[in-house]
């Protein structure tokens, strides 16, 4: 059933969404400011309605802050997620064309992703353990296939395969994989968060010159994928 759930959002985003006008945030959406100005409350509120109603009152709308979070940290965790993606294309994009491989180009839209997290690092596993409740997991499922399929496209990868499900699955597995571990990593300037990230990368491209390998190592990514949302529940 989880499997399922990956794969139908890879398969509504077979044409990636591209960036969306960063402007489009803010202006003429005070849902979106307060979301914002939200997050910097993070640190100190979680990722929890309070944070959202504390930042509404700050900007003058408290009685929008349960509409602006129907469904409490989670729509918080939701916000973050979606404007972290897309500042990473943001900012990747006067650097892709620098990059000669996927694997290379992958490894720069990870590393400028999971700084996004950084900020918010002492709280992500309260918003990772959030995504792996039973209601939350198919919008934090699609939010990961939106992230691969967003970053394989950035790479170069427009194919229609038999393997496009599980390259991007296992692309999902290793970013996660690297998020939790950075959480945990206490190494300076989380050097050995990079050095666990460009092994989860090499691993995908070494899946992907062994050919019909790919499929079988994808599916086994797409499982570890589940165990590690699992295990934050």
């Amino acid at each position: 059933m989880n499997l399922s759930l990956l794969r139908r959002g890879l398969g509504r985003l077979a044409v990636p969404r591209l960036v969306r006008v960063q402007a489009a945030y803010t202006t003429g959406r005070p849902d979106l400011e307060i979301l914002d100005h939200a997050l910097a409350k993070v640190d100190s509120l979680g990722w929890t309605r309070a944070a959202v109603s504390s930042a509404a009152s700050d900007l003058g709308y408290s009685s929008m802050a349960h509409g602006v979070a129907p469904h409490g940290g989670i729509s918080l965790v939701g916000h973050f997620m979606d404007r972290a993606l897309d500042d990473t294309c943001i900012e990747a994009d006067d650097q892709l064309h620098e990059l000669a491989t996927p694997a290379d180009k992958l490894r720069l839209l990870c590393r400028i992703r999971l700084r996004q997290t950084l900020p918010y690092v002492r709280r992500w596993p309260e918003a990772a353990a959030l995504l792996a409740q039973p209601q939350n997991v198919a919008g934090a499922l699609e939010r990961l296939a939106e992230l691969s399929s967003r970053m394989w496209y950035l790479a170069g990868d427009q194919s229609t395969r038999i393997d496009w499900y599980t390259r991007r699955s296992a692309l999902a597995a290793a970013y996660v994989a690297s998020e939790l571990y950075m959480c945990e990593d206490r190494s300076p300037e989380h050097a050995d968060t990079w050095r666990f990230l460009d092994e989860r990368i090499a691993d995908i491209n070494s899946a992907e010159r062994a050919g019909a390998k790919a499929v079988a190592f994808g599916s086994q990514f797409s499982r570890n994928l589940f165990n590690i949302l699992q295990s934050q529940g």
